[in-house]
Formats: structure tokens, C-alpha cells, sequence
């Protein structure tokens, strides 16, 4: 009785052997026709058979029966990862298996510098082949989506953290703001802030966007904070040429200045902050780390003015009074000559 159990036992598991050696012969033996790459898209909760059948269908694999067996046997299948895959020309099937078991899906890096607009980021976005930029815009202006992910404004801009991302080509515009302003907190807490109250966020943003659209080098920056939040409580314009220019690029539809004229400063918009008062209504770009940073840790001077006076080293020369400013228009005349 028990020897005929045992055999019963190896004919079952000689069997369930047989199956798996046949169905990996079949997968390394008969090469899908295909000369070109293919891209597919798992969707989350996708069966093992409608996987195997978009892979045939897409001719990345011989059989679709062989192949859901064979991960069946292996143990795999209930493994596989929802996502973006692309497979190259010649790709066995048992590659195919590792690399959406493993979840290796198919990203294009997207680098997103310090100090670019709304428009400027959904740009680059879509040079790289991720998302049309229309669409990055209209969903990162879209008010509701933007309280979803708790921005206390109408929009997401200032709020992309710049930083190095890997976006699955054809990602929703949603998927892709989320990660930017996940990032962007993270970064926040790097910093130590953990709880801010909505306006004073907002606030931080704003002037940090002024100092990351103003500083050339990093310890300017903390100078730089000062003199806005010094200008800010004696109740001064901020006179930022980054806003003027913002106005310029982002409102008005010009290409970049390279000089910013007097007659650019009595531009009416409410983001000039040579005729406005205070702060802008919203940031005009996305501060980095240093900006954020000084803005939340500014050096405590008297300084009310600051001027670039050296462009090719970046440095800037900061006065307590207009005199000084002046001359401070002379030395960098001066240095220019």
C-alpha cells in the first residue's frame, strides 16, 4: 500500500517535471517572429492568461499556453509586476518571464534642474517621450488635483522638486506630479520640517522660487533671503528682476531676456514686484534645496540691496543703503571693462 502511494507520488511529480522541462523547451527552442522592439503595458491585477495572451498577441513569446504554464510550474505567477516593459528582437520568453517577475519595466530618465517654470518642466517632459506638455500643464493647474495633494494654492507650480526621475514613457500626468511633489516633501523634511501651516508652505515656496531665480552661487543664497525678508518686513518692493522676467516669459509669451529694461519694471501684472508690494501671488519657479534652505535658514543681516557684480564667478555685492548700491553699480561697471 505505501510503495503504491510513493509511486503514485513520482508519477505525479515526474509528470509535473515533464510539463515544465516540455513548456521550457518549447519557450527557448521556437523564437517569436519579431524584428522590432515591442512595448507593452501590464495593467495592475492582470491575470496570468491575459498577460500571456497580450505577449503572443505582440508576438514576445512563441505560445502564450507554454508560457503560463511554464510560470505556473516555476512558481512565478503570481509574481508578476503591473507596469511598462520593453522587450528587444530576440528576447527569449524565459527573459521575458525573469524581467516581469523581477519587475524590470521599461523608465526614461527625466532631469529636472533647480529653478524651472511650470512650462519650462512639462518640456522637458515631453522631449523625453513621457507625456505631452499640454497635458502635464492643464492637470498641474487643475485646482482640485492640486488640493488632492495638499498644495495650499490653485496650482502645482513650485512644487515639482527638481531632481532625477525615471517616468515610464506614455505615465498619466498625475502619476508623474505626485512623485515631483512627494519628492518635494521629502525634501522639505530633509531640511527638518515635518508640520507647516498651508500659508506659511506657500509663503516659503514664493520667496524661495525669488532666491532660487537670483543666486549664481550657493552662499549668496542665505544673503539673498535676507535682503527679501528685511525688504518684507519694512514693508519695501522686493524689486526682483527674476519676477519682471517670469512676467516676461510665463504671461507675456516672450523668449528669454538677456537684459531686463527699465520699461520692463512698470510692466502691470500682479507677479511684478517692482510695482507690487510683498510677495507674489504664487512661485515662479521650482527652488532647489539651497534656496529652500536659505529661505528657512537665512542669515540675519541688514543688508536692502544686492547686485551682480562679477557674471562670470556669480558673486553679488550686498548694500545697507542706496548709496552703496550705487557704487556697488560702479564696481561692477568696473569689472565688466
Amino acid at each position: 500500500m505505501k510503495s503504491a502511494v510513493v509511486g503514485r507520488v513520482l508519477r505525479i511529480s515526474g509528470g509535473v517535471l515533464l510539463s515544465f522541462f516540455i513548456c521550457f523547451a518549447i519557450l527557448m527552442l521556437i523564437a517569436p517572429h519579431r524584428r522590432e522592439e515591442a512595448v507593452v503595458r501590464i495593467q495592475e491585477g492582470s491575470s496570468l492568461s491575459s498577460v500571456a495572451s497580450l505577449l503572443r498577441e505582440k508576438k514576445i513569446i512563441p505560445s502564450a499556453r507554454a508560457f503560463g504554464l511554464y510560470l505556473r510550474l516555476s512558481g512565478a505567477d503570481r509574481n508578476i509586476k503591473a507596469g511598462r516593459y520593453r522587450f528587444l528582437p530576440g528576447e527569449s520568453p524565459i527573459a521575458v518571464a525573469r524581467k516581469i517577475v523581477r519587475g524590470e519595466t521599461y523608465t526614461i530618465k527625466v532631469v529636472i534642474p533647480e529653478g524651472l517654470t511650470l512650462r519650462q518642466t512639462a518640456n522637458i517632459v515631453e522631449r523625453a517621450g513621457i507625456i505631452e506638455a499640454d497635458a502635464f500643464i492643464s492637470t498641474a493647474r487643475d485646482a482640485l488635483f492640486a488640493a488632492q495633494l495638499g498644495i495650499p494654492a490653485s496650482t502645482c507650480e513650485g512644487y515639482l522638486a527638481p531632481d532625477t526621475y525615471f517616468f515610464e514613457p506614455g505615465s498619466e500626468a498625475e502619476e508623474i506630479i505626485r512623485q515631483m511633489v512627494r519628492t518635494f516633501r521629502k525634501k522639505l523634511a530633509s531640511l527638518g520640517v515635518q508640520e507647516m501651516n498651508p500659508d506659511q508652505l506657500h509663503r516659503t515656496v514664493i520667496l524661495a522660487s525669488l532666491v532660487e531665480r537670483e543666486y549664481r552661487v550657493p552662499e549668496d543664497a542665505p544673503l539673498i533671503a535676507s535682503v527679501f525678508l528685511n525688504r518684507l518686513e519694512k514693508n519695501m518692493p522686493l524689486q526682483s528682476c527674476a519676477s519682471v522676467v517670469y512676467v516676461l516669459t510665463e504671461h507675456l509669451g516672450r523668449p528669454h531676456p538677456s537684459v531686463v529694461y527699465y520699461r520692463d519694471l512698470a510692466i502691470k501684472d500682479d507677479y511684478n514686484t517692482y510695482i507690487h508690494r510683498g510677495l507674489p501671488p504664487g512661485p515662479i519657479a521650482s527652488p532647489g534645496i539651497i534656496a529652500l534652505k536659505a529661505v528657512l535658514f537665512p542669515l540675519k543681516t541688514d543688508y536692502l540691496y544686492f547686485r551682480l557684480i562679477d557674471v562670470q564667478s556669480g558673486k553679488h555685492y550686498f548694500s545697507r543703503t542706496l548709496e552703496e548700491h550705487g557704487e556697488a553699480g560702479l564696481l561692477a561697471k568696473e569689472l565688466q571693462d
